[in-house]
């Protein structure tokens, strides 16, 4: 079981020149983390790029968001995505809208608790 380590938690602005900051955050990190979970497949492309342009691609395996259609077209592996399924976040955000909207003096309108459920895809690329 891994520890948590906040100092492994980096922030980027979720442009190329921000990713490519943050990665460097991680390639001077005393710990040389092997894995980096990013914000969507954008920043995971951003590092990819990066990455192979230093050559050490291989010492990392990077985690996603959104699991867009071009990530299955990469030439790393392996590289996983979490599906977060849009459209069914759309339709229960409409949902709820609709309730406060059917609904102004109830009480439930301070909070809800929706679940949208995620499958992590796991690519295995091209190497």
């Amino acid at each position: 079981r891994l520890k948590f380590d906040p100092s492994l938690i980096v922030n980027c602005d979720l442009t190329e020149r921000g990713t490519i900051e943050a990665a460097n955050q991680f390639l001077n990190h005393k710990r040389k983390p092997t894995a980096i979970v990013a914000f969507n497949d954008y920043v995971a492309l951003f590092l990819i790029k990066y990455f192979k342009k230093l050559n050490v691609i291989n010492d990392f395996d990077i985690v996603s968001y959104a699991n867009l259609p071009i990530i299955s077209y990469i030439d790393h592996s392996p590289v996983a995505s979490v599906e977060q399924y849009p459209y069914l976040q759309g339709q229960k955000a409409a949902n709820i809208l609709l309730d406060l909207m059917n609904s102004p003096n109830s009480e439930n309108q301070a909070f809800y608790n929706t679940i949208v459920e995620s499958d992590l895809i796991v690519n295995e690329g091209k190497d």
